[in-house]
């Protein structure tokens, strides 16, 4: 996480975080949960999980609860708990969603096996293609099913678009989350700030030389 700016309001000191590193400490350091079933969207006194000098459990503090309950809200139209649950996990990686970046087109085998003849693993084929029938010099006929090595591709442009469209989405999850945690007194130490990811870097990479 990046250094946090330390802000004195009267007698109240808070940290100034990005949207990004308030979910990092609350889920990475302070070891808020997200708990759908148990307690609901809007109940901020959970138990935490993080221990004590190795006895017990302490709570995680009161501001990641709240952070904690406010991503467990999510509306719909982000996606809800299915990106509440993708923001905690990558906040507790200090990471952010895969958009693609060094993705290539590449095809590779859909499974291998070991060849005796060559010592090592080799594509998997099987006799389960076109039918080839020919005739030899003395007009024999002969058939046989030809082999086919079953392949997949991968960094597609479908795919890659798939990425980054999930990366947009996660954007517009933590502009959600901001609007909601900026909002004066709703955190009791922490004051986000208006720093948010980059919304397209793959712009910046392809801008690259």
């Amino acid at each position: 996480m990046s250094l946090h700016k330390t802000i004195t309001t009267g007698s109240r000191i808070t940290r100034a975080m990005s949207i990004t590193d308030a979910l990092a400490g609350a889920f990475l350091t302070e070891k808020a949960v997200l708990d759908f079933d148990q307690y609901g969207t809007h109940e901020f006194d959970r138990p935490g999980v993080d221990t004590v000098d190795g006895k017990g459990t302490s709570d995680p503090h009161r501001d990641a609860q709240v952070i904690a309950a406010v991503v467990e809200a999510l509306s719909d139209h982000v996606s809800g708990r299915r990106m509440a649950t993708q923001i905690a996990e990558l906040a507790r990686a200090l990471s952010a969603p895969d958009w693609g970046q060094g993705d290539r087109i590449s095809i590779t085998p859909c499974g291998w096996e070991w060849s005796d003849e060559e010592g090592c693993f080799v594509a998997g084929k099987s006799r389960d293609g076109s039918t080839w029938v020919w005739r030899d010099r003395n007009r024999n006929m002969h058939e046989r099913k030809g082999d086919v090595c079953a392949i997949s591709y991968t960094g597609t442009a479908s795919m890659v678009a798939t990425k980054r469209c999930n990366y947009l989405a996660w954007c517009g999850a933590l502009l959600d989350l901001w609007a909601v945690l900026s909002r004066p007194g709703m955190l009791d130490t922490i004051e986000i700030t208006g720093a948010l990811p980059a919304l397209a870097p793959w712009r910046e990479a392809d801008a690259k030389p």
